[in-house]
């Protein structure tokens, strides 16, 4: 044991430390609003979103790493004595690309395939930051006469960065970027 602290190394140490501790510039997912409306028997889902990723996140993403950012959903039914009963869960993933050669940034939504390009990081935030009539559930799923909430949170994937940069990321406020939860209620009428 002697022998071990002897040659441990504390410039590790400290460059582990810096790497953890360091740049974490104010970052910024949040959710400004939402709200559910039934349109032909589907709820369907408008929404605004903030993306501001940290430095950190910038830096990777413009050296070849991918962010995957995804949309949690939750929608519950109120129950007056016991635990509200979750109905659905839905989660909308996307990865965001920079190509460096085209300075390009790829949009690739994930649960459907589809991918769009973007010259900024910027046009890809504005695009992903407004949510127009994604549909929720459907009408006869749910009873008239109870009252249902949705869940909304918005996150950076962590599992989703490369294997060597993960126990970084866990560590490290630079990568926890995550909004609250935000509610709203499953509404029958504009």
């Amino acid at each position: 044991m002697h022998v071990y602290l002897k040659h441990f190394n504390w410039k590790l140490i400290i460059v582990l430390y810096l790497l953890i501790y360091s740049n974490s510039s104010v970052a910024d997912f949040s959710i400004n609003y939402a709200k559910s409306n039934l349109i032909n028997n589907i709820y369907l889902l408008n929404a605004n979103i903030n993306y501001k990723l940290t430095e950190t996140a910038k830096e990777a993403l413009h050296n070849g790493i991918s962010l995957v950012l995804v949309l949690n959903i939750t929608i519950q039914r109120d129950r007056a004595y016991l635990w509200d009963k979750t109905i659905t869960k839905l989660k909308l993933k996307y990865e965001i690309k920079y190509l460096a050669l085209s300075r390009q940034y790829i949009l690739k939504y994930l649960n459907t395939g589809i991918t769009e390009t973007f010259l900024s990081l910027s046009a890809v935030f504005n695009r992903l930051g407004k949510i127009k009539n994604y549909p929720l559930i459907d009408k006869h799923i749910t009873n008239t006469k109870a009252n249902y909430w949705v869940y909304l949170k918005v996150s950076l994937d962590i599992e989703s960065l490369p294997i060597v940069l993960r126990p970084i990321a866990y560590l490290s406020s630079s990568w926890h970027l995550n909004s609250d939860w935000y509610l709203c209620p499953l509404q029958a009428r504009n």
